[in-house]
């Protein structure tokens, strides 16, 4: 990864499997300490995909809560009160 004064333009030349990520100084030294004995790109892909991680159960979630209507609710509660699993 290579730290740059200033962003890069978009050029027909640059290879599509390698980009510059522009950075501040500061960030740059966070993942410096943060990524121990990484290589900066294998620890800087490995977060990538922790956050696509997150993202998915986070939708996933937000569906399930979403499709949890009170009607859902109240057969739930039915069903439960008729076949209750807890009594022996």
């Amino acid at each position: 990864m290579k730290v740059a004064k200033k962003s890069p333009r978009k050029s027909p030349t640059v290879s599509p499997s390698r980009a510059t990520l522009t950075l501040s100084t500061e960030t740059y030294g966070k993942i410096d300490q943060l990524r121990g004995q990484q290589s900066r790109s294998a620890w800087l892909q490995q977060v990538v995909a922790k956050e696509e991680k997150r993202r998915a159960r986070e939708e996933l979630l937000q569906r399930i809560n979403e499709e949890y209507t009170p009607e859902v609710i109240r057969q739930t509660l039915r069903v439960n009160n008729e076949y209750p699993i807890h009594e022996k």
